[in-house]
């Protein structure tokens, strides 16, 4: 096995801990992907598809890979409780049973939480788990398959509607350690089910760490699954995550994702359409400040014909920080009546913040719809001119006109809870740069 350099403190660290990792049917699974990655290393600016992040700083950092558990004060989270959702805590990598509130699985519907789901090789999940998300050109998606302990699995069969909306709520509090966590999360619809997930992620202002998440969905036909990201890591933290997305014949997928926190994040969404007649909604954006730098890369991969996808990406940037939007439509010969849009805006509160965006299409069929646009601008100022001549305080109308620039990143959103969960978040990082608070 070649080490790279950046890599030889994690290979060393998996094999201190790859006993108690759970589900001893993953051993092998867990070797593979770890000699992937060691082959590999970490993506560098070389790579096109991370040309404009450098993890430099992420790699040369000594993270610890063994998930400390500490019981704290919930109470400091309870704003970011989805009421009546289906819940699953995850404190410094490790379930949190007393905090969390599922129901007991069943022979159509099964929620638990990845260790104990993969310790239980009887639900099913030995035929799904590390089947959507390969590891080719995903070194991070090869080190967290090595190294995934905690996280969700939800498996619908057909014809399932969940009631309520299912959270999982990441929260890293460790002040005194610089963990490493990799949690999994597995979604497997069925066909005709339909579900919501909601995965949180929060730390402790104080806290410095690492989050590689990687999240597999598998929706079936005329299934549709509604899946919320919201991403408010601490401001020391770096969060690296990718979503991959199955969709088979009249499947239906609607996702936002927004990043709030961390100093350096990414988040990958990629979707294959398996099936025709599948749709596809990816929306998201980043809300920065300081030198914060998040970057959201897609790819709607259209594989077979009569499918659709809309991408709507909105950043808000002050300070210095950096944004960056890589989209990426394929199109592939079979593929033929594609309806495929992208949109990415981006609005500018400070001479030095900075935007790279990359909207792309790859079209290889001759009858399809597809279009694409971005944009880089500031604040109207006929807008703001006007909202003062209604007497609107210049910082309430500045807030007002970041809002509306914001919400249409919410439309696909329908259930009031899961909308407020996302829109609380914008609400937060609005009153930040109101006050100016340095937290």
């Amino acid at each position: 096995m070649r080490q790279i350099d950046t890599t030889t403190g994690i290979l060393h660290s998996f094999e201190q801990v790859r006993g108690g990792l759970p589900g001893s049917w993953l051993s092998g699974i867990r070797s593979t992907a770890m000699e992937f990655f060691a082959n590999t290393g970490f993506p560098t600016p070389r790579t096109e598809a991370w040309k404009y992040t450098n993890l430099k700083r992420l790699s040369s950092t000594k993270f610890d890979t063994s998930p400390t558990f500490l019981g704290g004060d919930n109470s400091e989270w309870a704003h970011l409780l989805i009421e009546g959702a289906h819940r699953i805590v995850i404190r410094n990598g490790i379930f949190d049973i007393t905090s969390s509130s599922i129901v007991s699985p069943t022979g159509d519907q099964y929620i638990a939480n990845f260790s104990s789901a993969v310790r239980d090789r009887r639900n099913g999940v030995t035929k799904h788990l590390t089947k959507i998300a390969p590891l080719q050109d995903a070194p991070l998606v090869a080190l967290n398959t090595a190294l995934m302990q905690d996280g969700l699995v939800l498996m619908l069969s057909e014809g399932v509607a969940l009631d309520h909306p299912v959270q999982v709520i990441h929260i890293m509090d460790c002040p005194e350690a610089r963990l490493a966590v990799h949690p999994r999360t597995l979604v497997v619809a069925g066909e005709s089910s339909r579900a919501t997930v909601v995965e949180t992620f929060v730390g402790a202002p104080q806290s410095t760490y690492w989050t590689n998440a990687v999240t597999e969905i598998q929706v079936g036909r005329n299934a549709s699954v509604t899946h919320c990201k919201c991403q408010s890591e601490s401001g020391n933290a770096f969060h690296t995550a990718l979503t991959q997305i199955r969709l088979a014949q009249d499947a239906r997928y609607a996702s936002v994702a927004l990043a709030t926190g961390a100093v350096l994040s990414r988040n990958e969404t990629r979707a294959s359409f398996e099936g025709k007649g599948a749709d596809c909604a990816l929306s998201g954006g980043a809300l920065l400040r300081k030198a914060q730098h998040a970057d959201n890369t897609t790819q709607a991969d259209h594989k077979v014909s009569n499918t659709s996808s809309r991408q709507v990406f909105r950043n808000v940037l002050d300070e210095k920080s950096h944004s960056v939007f890589q989209g990426g439509v394929i199109v592939r010969p079979d593929a033929q009546k594609t309806d495929s849009s992208q949109s990415n805006r981006n609005l500018l509160l400070s001479l030095g913040a900075r935007v790279d965006t990359k909207p792309e299409l790859q079209i290889f069929a001759d009858d399809v719809k597809c279009a694409h646009g971005a944009t880089v601008g500031d604040l109207d100022e006929n807008a703001l001119h006007y909202l003062a001549s209604r007497g609107i305080p210049p910082a309430q109308a500045k807030s007002l006109l970041i809002e509306a620039f914001v919400s249409e990143i919410l439309k696909d959103l329908k259930e009031d809870t899961v909308r407020m969960h996302v829109a609380d978040e914008i609400n937060r990082w609005m009153r930040l740069i109101a006050t100016g608070a340095k937290t």
